[in-house]
């Protein structure tokens, strides 16, 4: 998968700012909780094109949430799973295998993120 291909694409929903050969920073106005910017880059390593949150939602959540509680973690899984997403070492990264669905990917991520954040609605209190 080429880059350049997924760069052109989501250049015509966001703008997109190369960090790197191999980075780039996606910048959008999605915010978590009308706040905390919501940071998405797109990195490649050979032929494979992930975007990852570089561990920003994970980081967020721990504030609010006990990341090592059995509740917490199957939340997480069943929210990162519906999307077909991975978390990595505490990084959630989607995986690109087409450019032309990169928008649809892309704006799946933002909502992965944003439920996540906002999983607190599920229990009665921050746990």
């Amino acid at each position: 998968m080429d880059i350049k291909q997924i760069v052109e694409k989501l250049s015509e929903i966001a703008v997109v700012k190369q960090n790197s050969a191999k980075e780039y920073e996606i910048i959008t106005a999605a915010k978590i909780n009308g706040k905390t910017p919501i940071r998405i880059y797109l990195t490649t390593n050979g032929d494979v094109c992930n975007l990852s949150d570089k561990k920003n939602t994970l980081k967020y959540m721990n504030n609010i949430y006990e990341l090592a509680s059995t509740d917490v973690k199957n939340c997480i899984s069943a929210v990162v799973r519906l999307y077909g997403f991975a978390v990595k070492a505490g990084e959630l990264v989607a995986t690109l295998k087409d450019a032309a669905y990169a928008a649809e990917i892309f704006y799946n991520f933002i909502i992965c993120v944003g439920q996540l954040a906002n999983m607190l609605v599920f229990f009665d209190q921050p746990v």
